[in-house]
């Protein structure tokens, strides 16, 4: 089943014919302001087509697009609902409200959805696919394996299964089976940036450094602002002792992200560890500020806290 981002025509119940004809130029009137990610504006023009034409599953699909792309899972989800209330057998609505539950972390909201795809589409290889990443979001990793097999049963080209699956099996320390799928990926798609980083995963839990650091190298010329391999990079830097490198990625990553949570915590470790005691207590003190309460920082400012200040000369 082809999922479409937005659906453009769609039958009006009980609405006379003007204002059919209007809820159809406010539909027409959203998807363009849709199509130029200019959501407020086409949110507003689906609502005026709701408004309209209530008993029409179409525009409630439409505005669930908009408030998913921008970042309302919350009022997406309601929307897709509704759409899915008014056409019970609408895919899209189905797939879709999946992928918002699992973006707000209902996993098993969303496994229910894909379920209820698969029992209307059993041979969709998307709705297995999907149905593996909340599976694994979840943390139950057998049953993502299923999915990604029966994905990959269905569809033998798919790439994003074969880095999905290959995810998997690193997680499972299952390395050999993680290599053969990311490089399947590869062979598919030399150019996917989330094979090579994963692979690069692979390589460093393997004790293979320098192909690991070829891996994120070759991650971030495809995407200088790739800023997971990076911090994957600095990692894998820090385990052959060359912490000046490690320490240049993870400023370049908090340079893409001020934020980076990760990265103050893995710079804050190397500083520690080479005694560099103020850089080290002031990334864990940002630490704190980006996550309140933070064990790991708390329990290392109590440690820096409890070093000796030299004497003076």
């Amino acid at each position: 089943m082809k999922k479409f981002h937005l659906l453009v025509i769609f039958v009006l119940l009980a609405a006379g014919a003007v204002s059919a004809q209007t809820a159809q130029q406010h539909l027409d009137q959203g998807i363009q302001f849709y199509k130029n990610k200019q959501y407020p504006q086409a949110i507003a023009s689906f609502t005026s087509a709701i408004n309209l034409a209530p008993a029409a599953p179409t525009p409630w699909f439409n505005r669930g697009q908009a408030y998913f792309y921008s970042g309302n899972m919350i009022q997406a989800i309601a929307d897709y609902s509704q759409a899915i209330t008014l056409s019970p057998n609408n895919l899209d609505a189905i797939f879709q409200r999946g992928l918002a539950k699992n973006k707000n972390k209902d996993h098993v909201g969303a496994i229910a959805d894909y379920t209820r795809g698969l029992a209307l589409s059993p041979n969709d290889s998307q709705f297995y696919y999907n149905r593996g990443i909340a599976y694994s979001d979840k943390g139950d990793l057998d049953p993502a394996l299923a999915d990604y097999d029966q994905a990959l049963k269905l569809n033998p080209r798919y790439m994003k299964a074969f880095v999905n699956r290959g995810s998997v099996y690193y997680r499972k320390k299952q390395y050999d089976l993680a290599l053969t799928d990311l490089n399947n990926a590869i062979n598919l798609d030399p150019t996917n940036v989330e094979a090579y980083g994963n692979r690069g995963l692979v390589y460093t839990a393997q004790g293979l450094f320098d192909l690991a650091i070829a891996d994120h190298t070759k991650a971030l010329s495809l995407d200088p602002l790739y800023k997971k391999a990076l911090l994957d990079r600095a990692i894998t830097y820090n385990k052959k002792k060359l912490n000046d490198n490690a320490i240049a990625d993870l400023v370049q990553a908090l340079k893409l992200d001020p934020n980076y949570l990760n990265a103050y915590i893995f710079r804050g470790a190397i500083y520690f560890d080479t005694k560099k005691y103020d850089l080290s207590k002031a990334d864990f003190e940002k630490v704190l500020v980006l996550s309140p309460g933070h064990k790991f920082a708390t329990d290392t400012l109590s440690r820096i806290a409890a070093i000796p200040k030299p004497l003076p000369k």
